[in-house]
């Protein structure tokens, strides 16, 4: 979207890789009503989705536990991550269908109706990346799959089901510090008739 605050000057690749970094030089109009001329780098990632999936028959949310380099990288523990199924919506694929996707291949199952939650910025000072969030509702019929993700992607997963108050005291204590995660949550929470909590 356009605004007459703002002017974008130039836009550089650095980097592209997994992610791709791109500086951008821009002129904004500031809160004092000066014109300011600043750069700044841009991790550019494609939107993705996550889906929290509550097993009614267990009455308990399936979360996944992955190692994740970046939280190793900042010494959080022992780098393996407490987070809700997810994954990068693929060229062609809608938010819907790569949450569907994504809750199968990680969780095991055949997620049929998406509650959507909300849409979120993971981190808006540092990348273009947006989660389109849903729940799902599942029973032991539809796990259709053992999950733990792709072996193709190198995705070594497993699975964790908690009650909504063990999974609440987990943000609570900060055991789970996933922002999609915690968000997802806390949606559940303030919506527990929903699974019927």
């Amino acid at each position: 979207m356009a605004s007459d605050r703002v002017d974008i000057i130039s836009r550089k690749t650095l980097f592209e890789g997994w992610n791709r970094i791109v500086e951008y030089v821009f002129r904004y109009h500031d809160s004092k009503g000066r014109d300011i001329e600043r750069s700044w780098e841009v991790s550019e990632r494609p939107e993705a989705a996550a889906v929290l999936v509550f097993d009614r028959d267990l009455g308990r949310f399936v979360l996944v536990r992955q190692f994740r380099v970046p939280v190793y990288a900042m010494g959080e523990g022992d780098g393996f991550f407490l987070e809700t199924a997810a994954g990068l919506i693929d060229k062609g694929e809608t938010p819907d269908e790569a949450a569907i996707r994504e809750a199968r291949e990680e969780t095991g199952y055949a997620v049929e109706t998406l509650i959507p939650a909300y849409r979120i910025v993971s981190a808006p000072g540092l990348m273009t990346e947006k989660i389109h969030c849903y729940t799902a509702i599942v029973d032991a019929s539809m796990r259709v799959a053992e999950g733990g993700g792709l072996a193709d992607e190198h995705e070594d997963i497993e699975l964790v089901t908690l009650s909504l108050e063990e999974a609440m005291d987990m943000v609570a204590t900060g055991a789970i510090s996933d922002a999609k995660t915690v968000v997802m949550l806390q949606w559940a929470a303030m919506n527990r008739q929903v699974f019927g909590l």
